[in-house]
């Protein structure tokens, strides 16, 4: 159980840095790239089990909130890829963004249940 912790710890700080990174190149970087940073964060100390469960719980239930809240914005699904270099529409803007919280909101779930399962006292 503790390797598994690690290792997804290392792969979501590796995913999340991805995400905060290509966030440089949307319009509105300064509202993406701190809660990608801050999911990887999370993941890291995750990765060394130092987890602070009212820190992970409170993260998950923004992360969530907030990629509910934009899923609900869109007026359509249009999907999440466009065809050749077109310009992506403001669906599949707002569609990407909920699903990339709601991946964080997956790794901090993993993270909780990893960290139970684990027999660790902390949460």
């Amino acid at each position: 159980m503790k390797n598994t912790m690690k290792y997804l710890g290392y792969l979501f700080t590796l995913i999340f840095l991805l995400f905060a990174y290509w966030q440089l190149n949307d319009p509105d970087p300064i509202i993406w790239i701190p809660p990608y940073l801050i999911s990887a964060y999370i993941a890291f100390r995750a990765s060394q089990e130092k987890i602070n469960c009212e820190v992970l719980t409170l993260a998950t239930i923004m992360s969530f909130a907030a990629g509910l809240q934009i899923w609900t914005e869109m007026d359509a699904w249009e999907g999440f890829i466009t065809d050749g270099l077109s310009m992506k529409t403001h669906n599949q803007e707002l569609a990407r963004e909920a699903v990339g919280l709601w991946i964080t909101t997956l790794s901090f779930v993993l993270f909780y249940v990893l960290n139970k399962l684990s027999g660790n006292k902390s949460c």
